[in-house]
C-alpha cells in the first residue's frame, strides 16, 4: 500500500482505530490487541477474515451503533442551523442523519431523502419523511427544495460533477456539503482504504469506493463553479470516524 506521512496505510489505520476507541466512542476489550489483530488480518488475509472477527467480537455492532446514532446526532447538531427547509438529503444512505435532523427539530414534512435503490438496505416504507428512489442517470427529485444536504457523498461518485449537475437542476439555493478531505495526515490512499474498510469489511454496502477524494482547496474550487462558498469548518471529533470532516456551505 502507498506510504503516508506516519507510515503505511495499515499502520496509520491501526493508530486511528485505537484513537476512535480510546477517546470513548465505544469500549473495546483489549483495544491494543484488537487493533493489532485487525491490522495483521487485513494485511495477511484481507477483508473477509477481519470482518468475521469484527462481528464475533462485538466491535462491528458497537462501531455501527456509534456511526448510526452518535455520528448522526453529531452531524445533525452541527449542520442543522445551515439548512433551510424544505431540505433534500442527497444519496442519504440509510437516512440516519436525516432522522437525527428531524429529532433535532427539523419538521418531518419539511425534509425528504433520496438514494439509489440497491445501495443500502433501507426500509423505505417506515421512514418518517418522504423518500425517493434515485433513477438511473442521477435523476434527483425536483422539489421544490431550498437546501440540499450532500454529506460524505461526492467522494463515492465515479463522476462527482455529474451529481453536482443533477443537484443544480433541483433549483435549491443552498448546498450543505460534508467531505473527508485529503491533507498531510490523511492521504488519498488512506481515505480510499477506509472507504473500503467501512463498506466492504465492517459492512457490505453496494456503493463505489473510488479515487475521488480531494483537498479542502480542491473541493472549494469545484463547488465554487456552482455558487459561493460562504462558510467552511473542519471538525476532528466526529464520533466513530478516523479522520476529520469538513463542512462547506454553498449559496447559489
Amino acid at each position: 500500500m502507498s506510504p503516508t506521512v506516519a507510515g503505511t496505510v495499515l499502520e496509520v489505520f491501526e493508530e486511528r482505530m485505537l484513537g476512535v476507541w480510546e477517546r470513548g466512542d465505544f469500549e473495546v476489550t483489549d483495544p491494543l490487541g484488537m487493533a493489532r489483530l485487525i491490522h495483521l488480518l487485513l494485511k495477511r488475509e484481507g477483508f473477509a477474515t477481519a470482518a468475521s472477527v469484527l462481528a464475533q467480537s462485538g466491535v462491528r455492532r458497537e462501531w455501527n451503533r456509534v456511526l448510526s446514532q452518535e455520528r448522526s446526532a453529531f452531524l445533525a447538531s452541527w449542520l442543522r442551523s445551515y439548512l433551510q427547509v424544505p431540505v433534500l438529503d442527497v444519496l442519504g444512505g440509510d437516512f440516519s442523519v436525516l432522522r437525527a435532523l428531524v429529532a433535532a427539530g427539523l419538521p418531518a414534512d419539511g425534509v425528504a431523502g433520496c438514494e439509489r435503490p440497491d445501495a443500502y438496505q433501507v426500509d423505505w416504507a417506515t421512514q418518517p419523511f418522504q423518500v425517493h428512489r434515485v433513477k438511473p442517470g442521477v435523476v434527483l427529485p425536483p422539489g421544490p427544495f431550498r437546501s440540499l444536504l450532500i454529506s460524505t457523498v461526492l467522494h463515492h461518485e465515479p463522476d462527482p460533477g455529474r451529481l453536482l449537475e443533477a443537484a443544480a437542476r433541483t433549483g435549491a439555493r443552498r448546498w450543505v456539503v460534508v467531505e473527508n478531505c485529503v491533507d498531510g495526515a490523511n492521504s488519498e490512499a488512506f481515505h480510499l482504504f477506509v472507504d473500503q474498510f467501512f463498506n466492504r469489511c465492517l459492512n457490505n454496502f453496494d456503493v463505489p469506493c473510488v479515487e475521488q477524494h480531494r483537498t479542502v482547496e480542491q473541493w472549494r474550487e469545484v463547488l465554487g463553479g456552482y455558487g459561493k462558498v460562504v462558510h467552511e469548518e473542519t471538525r476532528t471529533d466526529v464520533p466513530g470516524m478516523p479522520f476529520p470532516y469538513t463542512l462547506l456551505v454553498v449559496d447559489r
